[in-house]
């Protein structure tokens, strides 16, 4: 990443898409590293070809994409690509695109690898691709895929599952998924790592995968997550069922889709190593029982 004259100071990260769960979190959980100082503009300033002065006038080091995960269904994510591309091209900072498993189609029988050509048809897939694609035009550039995040806030999975637990809801879902859960404060971490081991002249670029360690199926995670439940509330006792469960003979045999990757490039490349997800949601269940 860019050298500076000032060995001390903070590294200043553009930041796209602060309100977003990554971004709210990278913010949240570096308050006290003062090695990073942050620039939030406004997702209107991103979506506006008019305003690029705004963005040329800051001074950055690097630049997060946290926004495309979040936003790349929406209506007028072609205007916020077209911010990717105007600032990949410009080729003052290194971008870093955080994306996802789902870019791939899920028929592998084992993790994908960096390697993979992401081949999913889903609309929200096809979005990413075409944003990695503008990403990776620039050699210098780094994408980052991850697995099934959860972090406990506002319209989280699990904080969704949680509240239909509490209500007595029996809860039904295919069981058609294979995928690693993920922490987002385990992802942060993860970023903060190659964004300083990038500042301080690692030379490492491309496409990167990130999860927890431990994969599992949609189905079993929501079991798991019932399980954690009931080890804070005895009344948290719902039935988990496999949509399909009650008439095997009516439904054709679903393959099992694989959401999940190889980390073996990020670990070789930084030195990261995969955690286990199972005690992050011990704590988070426990948390939000404490609060609710």
């Amino acid at each position: 990443m860019n050298s500076t004259q000032d060995i001390n100071a903070p590294i200043r990260i553009l930041l796209l898409g602060s309100g977003t769960e990554v971004g709210s979190s990278l913010l949240q959980l570096s308050t006290e590293k003062k090695e990073f100082e942050w620039l939030c503009p406004e997702e209107s300033l991103l979506l506006d070809v008019d305003k690029r002065a705004e963005l040329d006038a800051m001074q950055f080091d690097v630049i997060i994409d946290a926004l495309s995960l979040r936003y790349a269904l929406q209506s007028d994510y072609g205007n916020f690509q077209s911010t990717l591309r105007y600032l990949s091209e410009k080729n003052d900072a290194p971008l870093i695109m955080i994306s996802s498993a789902r870019v791939f189609s899920g028929s592998k029988n084992v993790p994908y690898a960096e390697m993979d050509v992401p081949d999913s048809t889903d609309p929200y897939a096809q979005a990413l691709i075409e944003a990695e694609s503008i990403v990776l035009n620039n050699p210098e550039n780094i994408v980052l895929r991850t697995g099934w995040l959860f972090s406990g806030q506002g319209d989280d999975f699990v904080c969704r599952t949680l509240g239909l637990i509490q209500d007595g809801v029996n809860l039904a879902y295919k069981d058609d998924l294979i995928g690693s859960p993920t922490p987002v404060s385990d992802l942060v971490r993860v970023i903060l790592s190659m964004v300083n081991q990038g500042h301080y002249g690692a030379k490492n670029k491309g496409v990167y995968h990130y999860c927890c360690a431990e994969e599992i199926s949609w189905i079993r995670l929501v079991e798991a997550i019932v399980a954690t439940s009931g080890q804070f509330d005895p009344k948290a006792q719902v039935e988990v069922e496999a949509i399909g469960d009650s008439f095997p003979e009516a439904q054709e045999v679903t393959a099992m889709q694989r959401q999940s990757l190889s980390c073996r490039k990020i670990f070789n490349h930084f030195g990261i190593k995969q955690r286990p997800w199972r005690s992050k949601l011990r704590n988070l269940v426990k948390e939000l029982y404490q609060v609710s």
